[in-house]
């Protein structure tokens, strides 16, 4: 099993707009790549995480479970991969670091807005 932050983020943003369409433009990334990091995380986890009625997603059971736990995940992405292998059995042999995708977007617009209070202050 190789669940990305990238997969958890996608699923997050749909879960909280319920389209795909939605999701990209807030990710700013294309719906088709919206779609298939979804659909890729539906068949790493075996199981439907939204059920598609119309042209709507709306989050299933599994998806409801999901949701708290990809949350937790983002908001400490250094813990992904040793909770994936406490869930899964398997042991973690290094720690895993956050991307420096996830530091810019996470930290960075933290750095720059006390960048400017401090600043202006």
């Amino acid at each position: 099993m190789h669940i990305t932050l990238r997969q958890l983020e996608v699923f997050a943003e749909v879960h909280k707009s319920g389209s795909t369409t939605q999701a990209s433009q807030m990710l700013a990334l294309s719906q088709s790549a919206v779609s298939a990091a979804l659909t890729d995380l539906e068949g790493q986890l075996g199981v439907q995480l939204f059920d598609r009625v119309g042209k709507r997603l709306v989050v299933n059971e599994h998806g409801r479970l999901l949701y708290p736990r990809a949350l937790a995940l983002l908001e400490r992405p250094w813990r992904s991969s040793s909770c994936f292998a406490a869930i899964t059995g398997r042991s973690e042999s290094t720690p895993a670091a956050p991307s420096a995708t996830i530091l810019c977007r996470r930290l960075l617009p933290a750095i720059v807005m006390t960048s400017r209070i401090c600043r202006s202050s």
